[in-house]
């Protein structure tokens, strides 16, 4: 794993903060020893009805997420509460009360910058930088470029080290890509997977295809399409070559004259309708959906493994309280309480979590619009191959 050598060190460290949260503390230090706790029933805490707050000094951080303020408070109230012992017995993310939450009054605060689903570009923060707005943490649409400005530090001096870690939950992949130069230079958010989308309009006969479908039997679908409809079958082939490279199937594809591209449209026919079937970001749902209404499916690439995209959250250089940040953003990305609550409170159709909590996927699953694709991918995610945002096309 030459330039990703797993630094076993930090991987613990990072595991130790992210996944039991008993790492804070009442007293002096924030990460003490630690006793291995994998059930969030068994954090000890108060009566849910009546909190009662440690009066610790204040920490403020400043984070940009692609989620509302509200939303993020909530969050840094849930993770006071595990660090504190307000964390009620017997309850998850899934079912805490929200009044609950609110009534937490924390003397740790969170200043939040909404950012687009796909993070904060350099430029975005060098932009805020100019007004006076410093995130301590944010998510980054491309750590190497943001580490190479000089913009974000590597989270590996930051948190606590532990070597007895319970490992299973992490998606290891989604956590290997973040790493460069043996240094981890942010932490999984959530992943994206590359899909194919197709128009309702133009279903053959044969009916949609199967949702884990072979490369046979797509070239197949598609010349259905193409003797069924005056429509070009896919959009552009040539954007599946960065998974299939010089395989017969892209080739196939265009040779069969069952793919054409912009250029040869004039325009681009998913906008105007014209097209059987293109690549998309699973990302990109809620945007093609929306356009389409009720007039899309989705199937998997063929003949390949899940190709995952990983959005991480990345460790600003010009962090204040860098510690405290990088505890907060391994929360954010691996406690399956604070998914829990994210999905509650905000849909986020289309983004996977990097870890497999069956409490994490119920409430992924049981979105009434993503919820079967959800369904469908949970199967496939620990399997994926798993590459840094910006790295795809880059």
């Amino acid at each position: 794993m030459s330039g990703k050598r797993l630094n076993l060190r930090f991987l613990s460290s990072l595991l130790a903060a992210s996944l039991l949260f008993a790492a804070c503390s009442r007293e002096e230090s924030e990460f003490p020893d630690l006793e291995i706790e994998t059930d969030a029933s068994s954090v000890e805490s108060t009566d849910e009805t009546s909190p009662e707050d440690d009066t610790d000094s204040i920490k403020e951080l400043t984070v940009a997420l692609p989620l509302s303020e509200d939303t993020v408070n909530r969050l840094m109230k849930l993770y006071y509460a595990k660090c504190n012992g307000l964390f009620p017995d017997a309850k998850t993310g899934a079912d805490i009360s929200i009044e609950y939450l609110d009534a937490i009054n924390t003397s740790w605060v969170v200043d939040t910058v909404t950012t687009t689903w796909e993070g904060a570009s350099v430029e975005y923060i060098e932009d805020l930088a100019e007004d006076d707005i410093s995130p301590d943490i944010f998510l980054c649409s491309d750590m190497l470029a943001a580490y190479g400005a000089g913009l974000t530090v590597p989270f590996d001096s930051y948190l606590y080290d532990s070597s007895d870690i319970y490992l299973s939950d992490i998606y290891y992949g989604a956590l290997e890509c973040m790493i460069t130069d043996g240094q981890y230079l942010g932490l999984p958010f959530y992943s994206t997977v590359f899909e194919l989308c197709g128009s309702s309009e133009f279903v053959p006969e044969s009916g949609t295809p199967a949702f884990n479908i072979t490369g046979e039997q797509f070239v197949d679908y598609l010349g259905d399409i193409s003797e069924q409809y005056s429509v070009t079958p896919f959009y552009d082939a040539v954007s599946l070559r960065i998974f299939y490279g010089n395989n017969s199937l892209v080739d196939t594809l265009i040779e069969d004259g069952l793919s054409a591209d912009e250029d040869e449209f004039g325009a681009d026919p998913r906008m105007s309708r014209s097209c059987g079937m293109w690549l998309i970001s699973s990302g990109e749902y809620s945007m093609w959906s929306s356009y389409y209404s009720d007039y899309i499916y989705f199937t998997m690439l063929p003949d390949v493994q899940v190709q995952a995209e990983v959005y991480p959250v990345c460790l600003s250089s010009s962090s204040q309280n860098p510690e405290f940040a990088a505890g907060f953003a391994s929360f954010l990305c691996f406690d399956s309480d604070c998914r829990m609550l994210m999905y509650r409170l905000e849909p986020q159709r289309g983004f996977f979590p990097v870890i497999a909590s069956s409490g994490v996927w119920d409430e992924l699953t049981a979105d009434s619009e993503f919820g079967s694709q959800a369904v469908l991918y949970e199967q496939f995610m620990s399997s994926a191959e798993y590459a840094a945002a910006g790295t795809i096309y880059g």
